[in-house]
């Protein structure tokens, strides 16, 4: 549901519906009809996910759970507990988390099967 998505993005943003709202300028009079499971018009919803930096796809259907989700094109199914993860990362250690992870892409010619047929 879109209030409990968006509750959650707020909380892991270190905010609140209400102050998102204020700070982009709109009413929080609506998010009682969202609470009951009514959605905010697209050009809100947009504004929501541009703001907290999220996509409309985990507002609308959560993080992970967008029916189009799982595999597209052969990618790689998505990992909703590296999503949790890395959603919780702060901001100011980001590019340090990234840095570390890349050197973590290839593996050492050491561990790799030595035995070559």
């Amino acid at each position: 549901m879109f209030y409990d998505n968006f509750k959650s993005a707020c909380e892991r943003h270190g905010t609140n519906i209400t102050a998102v709202l204020k700070e982009l300028g709109r009413a929080s009079g609506n998010t009682g009809t969202w609470k009951m499971g009514r959605y905010p018009k697209l050009d809100i919803v947009m504004e929501i996910a541009e703001y907290l930096h999220i996509s409309t796809d985990e507002l609308i259907y959560g993080i992970g759970q967008a029916p189009y989700s799982e595999t597209q094109n052969n990618e790689l199914p998505i990992d909703n507990e590296w999503i949790e993860i890395i959603s919780h990362i702060p901001a100011d250690r980001q590019q340090m988390c990234k840095d570390f992870l890349r050197t973590h892409m290839v593996v050492p010619e050491k561990y790799t099967d030595s035995k070559k047929a």
